[in-house]
């Protein structure tokens, strides 16, 4: 059993963290050349794992699966076993156990997850880490690492260098926290209007506006040590481990840089310098990256071979069929309103094969060959055109309009006669927190009248009920209209909410 730790005095609370979800580590490892676990019998742990926050969706999502989640914190530990029990999910184990005393008959693991807990350990406790990774990750394994860095690092330090000064002599940590709060707004907002400082250390203070555990575990955290990503790959590569790609692929392959400065990173030889001086462009703060075992071959960038082995999914759909295949401009909608406007042919044929197939995913295999035929290609896609295709993908990766997946997630499509939500979905609705979504791989926001909506999914109504009792429990004078029930169950359903 752990010691009393800091973490035990002032709750942080748990959440999903879509970035650290195995079922993105497997996509990014498949579009960067490396064979991902199966997702759905694979043993997952998690080191850092609080109160189950991350790993219960987790475990939910993957019933064949088995997880294992360690803390050092007990209270947190207690919290997510009581989590598991009332989520229905018995393959999750809790312990209360610190990192450096993990034990050696663990055995071995597809996916190790590691969100939030390098930077803010001792260096011993940072060497158990790798080591961890490097001991128990199987032959075909992935391990997740988030960690703060440089040279990002070096602005956030000021706040934190501010903070742990003006604070030094308060113990009870709601007055350090309050006095941490209160000290950067001053500071801020004494700095001259307009200025670069100003709008720099405003937009980092924002970060921290709704969460008083953050100031305490991040800004005013016991060690909170940045790293230069070299520095980091540098430990895990003695221990045998290769960096695959960080978590934020997307971003990271299609960065808004000029022609000779994207030419003069590719002329790089060295794939992690390049990696570092991006970090420098970018002034990078924070990384996610995912590693693997040393001896696996893997690809520098994300190829039309690679795209191969991802399905994709959207809900886009054109506002009419015709002008499909011309460059005429067309109008897209997806499932959440948001609108998306483009003329060329391919991508206007990829989103509307996407958009007919949704909630469903498609091959990229499947897409491209359609592709061809509608466009009347006599063969496959010339170099160029995929090349165009691929920078697509990850562009509407990268902002949301498609999602990526190396195993689609399996979850109910249909919408029952009396349909009812999934155990963790109806936990967070009345917990008021984003929603676990598509399989334990993204996260969504649900309003007020959504969530009063999952709250009667129970199963014992048909949707004459859900109607009628949707309009009580709102307190409006007139019924939902029966067209924003059936949105709302099809939106459930296609971010996988419904149960069987």
């Amino acid at each position: 059993m752990s010691s009393r730790t800091p973490y035990d005095e002032l709750h942080y609370p748990g959440k999903f963290y879509p970035q650290a979800a195995p079922s993105r580590i497997a996509t990014a490892a498949t579009l960067f050349g490396v064979r991902a676990p199966p997702l759905a019998t694979s043993r997952i742990l998690e080191l850092g794992c609080g109160e189950g926050g991350h790993l219960v969706p987790i475990a939910a999502a993957y019933p064949h699966s088995s997880c294992l989640g360690i803390d050092s914190a007990a209270s947190a530990i207690e919290r997510a076993r009581d989590y598991a029990e009332r989520a229905g999910v018995s393959h999750c184990e809790f312990r209360a156990e610190d990192v450096r005393s993990f034990p050696e008959d663990a055995g071995q693991f597809d996916y190790i997850l590691v969100h939030g807990v390098y930077s803010w350990v001792p260096e011993a406790a940072q060497e158990a880490i790798l080591s961890i990774c490097a001991r128990h990750l199987k032959p075909e394994g992935l391990a997740y690492l988030s960690y703060n860095a440089y040279p990002g690092g070096h602005v956030r330090q000021i706040l934190r260098d501010l903070t742990v000064f003006h604070t030094k002599d308060i113990a009870d940590p709601h007055e350090k926290v309050r006095e941490a709060r209160q000290v950067c707004e001053f500071i801020v907002g004494a700095m001259p209007p307009n200025t670069l400082e100003r709008q720099l250390f405003g937009r980092l203070l924002g970060a921290y506006n709704d969460s008083d555990a953050l100031i305490r575990y991040d800004l005013l955290a016991e060690e909170n040590e940045p790293v230069y990503f070299l520095d980091f790959m540098e430990g895990a590569r003695a221990l045998g481990l290769q960096f695959v790609a960080e978590s934020g692929f997307a971003a990271r392959e299609r960065p808004r840089l000029p022609e000779p400065v994207q030419r003069w990173l590719e002329a790089i030889p060295d794939r992690l310098v390049r990696e570092q001086y991006l970090d420098f462009i970018g002034c990078s703060g924070f990384r996610q990256s995912i590693l693997c075992r040393s001896n696996r071959p893997l690809e520098a960038h994300p190829s039309p071979a690679t795209l191969a082995q991802v399905y994709l999914r959207s809900s886009l759909v054109p506002a009419a069929q015709d002008h499909l295949t011309d460059e005429s401009e067309v109008k897209f909608r997806d499932a959440f309103g948001r609108e998306l406007t483009c003329s060329e042919p391919v991508p206007k044929l990829l989103y509307a094969q996407l958009g007919a197939a949704f909630p469903a995913a498609l091959p990229y295999r499947q897409v491209r060959e359609r592709i061809e035929a509608r466009q009347g290609f006599d063969g496959p896609l010339d170099a160029l055109t995929e090349g165009k295709l691929v920078s697509l993908l990850l562009q509407s990766e990268d902002s949301g309009a498609l999602e990526m997946y190396a195993q689609p997630p399996s979850f109910p499509l249909e919408i029952a006669a009396q349909p009812r939500v999934n155990a963790v979905a109806r936990l967070q609705a009345e917990r008021g927190e984003a929603l676990t979504v598509r399989g334990a791989s993204g996260l969504l926001a649900a309003d007020s009248t959504l969530r009063t909506l999952m709250g009667l999914l129970d199963g014992s109504r048909d949707s004459v009920r859900l109607l009628r009792d949707w309009q009580r429990a709102l307190g409006v004078s007139a019924a939902p209209h029966p067209d924003a029930l059936e949105r709302a169950l099809r939106l459930l359903a296609g971010q996988g909410l419904l149960a069987d």
